[in-house]
């Protein structure tokens, strides 16, 4: 792992941070809506039965309506479980009535609810705070996301707020790039 990398990262992290906290209010609730009607309009979301994707926290861009509208369409959902060891499992929730706040404080379901392996996925979505136009994303720094799309042969999203649309982020062995980013404007393919 390359030292002046991971410094960069950090430093990214925490301007981006800001920059995201200070994203005005009107633009953020714009902007959930517009990425959602985006994602949900995608033929590979049309054609998903099985959809992997995280519970929205803080600034990111906001996912209940998507999980919501998944679950309408009868699709299959599942959310992130975090492990201690750095590794996300799939968890089969019904609703989410079935997460609550986890490890850091981000919604997960408990232990009771069915693990769903990496190969019944159709789609996973992932969090970032940045992306930039390759589909590389600046997460929160755990590595939990590269991790798991390491086993994963499916589409691959990222939904990411217009102002915190990159040209190019930091990026190293270890990190792996999303297949299409969705924004309030538009969506595009990375590879």
């Amino acid at each position: 792992m390359d030292e002046r990398i991971q410094r960069e990262k950090q430093r990214l992290r925490r301007s981006l941070r800001k920059v995201a906290e200070n994203l005005p209010e009107d633009y953020i609730a714009r902007s959930d809506l517009d990425i959602q009607k985006n994602l949900l309009t995608l033929e590979l979301w049309t054609h998903a039965n099985v959809v992997f994707i995280y519970v929205s926290i803080g600034q990111e861009p906001q996912t209940r309506g998507i999980i919501r509208a998944a679950l309408d369409a009868g699709k299959t959902v599942a959310v992130p479980r975090s492990l201690a060891d750095g590794y996300l499992e799939a968890r089969v929730i019904a609703s989410l009535d079935n997460v609550k706040p986890g490890r850091f404080d981000i919604p997960e379901p408990d232990e009771t609810t069915p693990v769903l392996p990496p190969d019944d996925i159709d789609l996973v979505i992932v969090p970032c705070i940045a992306a930039d136009k390759q589909g590389y994303r600046l997460g929160h720094g755990g590595g939990y996301y590269d991790r798991y799309l390491a086993q994963v042969h499916c589409t691959t999203v990222c939904l990411c707020r217009e102002r915190l649309l990159k040209t190019a982020l930091p990026r190293d062995a270890f990190d792996i790039p999303v297949d299409i980013i969705v924004t309030e404007r538009e969506y595009f393919h990375t590879r």
